[in-house]
């Protein structure tokens, strides 16, 4: 089992590890020879998040993987110890990541296990190359372990629309927590979206007008009427937890099912007319008001 890569953009990669932790201790690593998948799966409740992204974390040029597994390698990993490792990247002129193993003798083995190593290497102020490995512990995952992991099914949305700056939702989010635990969010086919957020004691709404939808997306279900809104109640805690990623989104395209789950598609990248870090898929389910989980 092999692999191999330069990272294409690691400070982008460390703020989009950042944002992604407070999801979960854990995530998995798919990798192929041509894409990359990090998998974040709920942690044992079906109210939690889910995320997915194919993307070019990885330079596909130098790319090398090699398993007995159709050459898919797929590796379990903590976040905290990934987001910490990268912080050594800054300002680093060149990361390779590589899957290598410790301990024992020299890798070999008892004792050895494997870890993702990342070789960074920068210059200093007077140009002598500097070079540091950071190494962070996997778990390479076996067949078997592989059932949990498939993305959840969902049916066609009614509505589809790019979402304001996840900046400005989370700021209106934030303030609507305070009142309840739960958010609605409610949308139509013409670029209206509202947050609403509702007790005993008060019910606050914030509407956005004149929203954009993709072009040439035909993703949605027929509808009769475009100005009709269409809901979906969400747990404040999961809402925030899509919307932390705020720091590496540029567009946000927002898909809902009616009162059975939001999906969101948040384009990770330094310009909004090009994709420099691929697609976050965001799989965030409904609740019912009284706080159970869809079925």
């Amino acid at each position: 089992m092999r692999f191999r890569a330069e990272i294409s953009n690691p400070s982008q990669f460390a703020r989009l590890i950042s944002s992604l932790s407070p999801l979960g201790k854990s995530a998995t690593l798919k990798l192929t020879e041509e894409t990359t998948h990090l998998i974040c799966m709920p942690t044992g409740t079906k109210s939690d998040v889910q995320v997915w992204r194919c993307d070019s974390i990885f330079n596909t040029s130098t790319m090398r993987v090699e398993s007995n597994n159709n050459n898919e390698i797929y590796l379990q990993l903590s976040l905290d110890h990934l987001a910490k490792a990268l912080r050594s990247a800054s300002g680093a002129t060149q990361v390779t990541a590589k899957l290598a193993k410790r301990g024992g003798n020299q890798g070999k083995g008892d004792g050895a296990y494997p870890v993702l190593s990342l070789v960074i290497e920068s210059s200093s102020r007077l140009g002598k190359r500097l070079g540091i490995t950071q190494d962070v512990a996997v778990k390479v995952l076996k067949t078997d372990d592989l059932k949990e992991l498939k993305e959840p099914l969902c049916p066609q949305p009614e509505v589809i629309v790019i979402l304001p700056a996840l900046q400005k939702l989370r700021t209106v989010t934030e303030r609507l927590k305070t009142i309840s635990s739960h958010v609605t969010i409610s949308a139509n086919n013409l670029g209206e979206l509202r947050l609403r957020a509702e007790a005993d004691e008060a019910k606050v709404e914030t509407e956005w007008r004149g929203l954009k939808r993709p072009n040439g997306e035909s993703m949605t279900a027929e509808v009769d009427d475009p100005a009709e809104f269409f809901s979906v109640t969400l747990d404040t805690k999961n809402l925030l937890r899509f919307l932390n990623t705020y720091a590496v989104a540029t567009t946000t395209i927002a898909c809902f099912c009616s009162n059975h789950c939001a999906i969101f598609y948040v384009y990770v990248g330094e310009s909004k007319d090009k994709v420099q870090g691929g697609v976050l898929t965001f799989y965030v389910p409904a609740i019912k008001i009284d706080g159970d989980d869809e079925d």
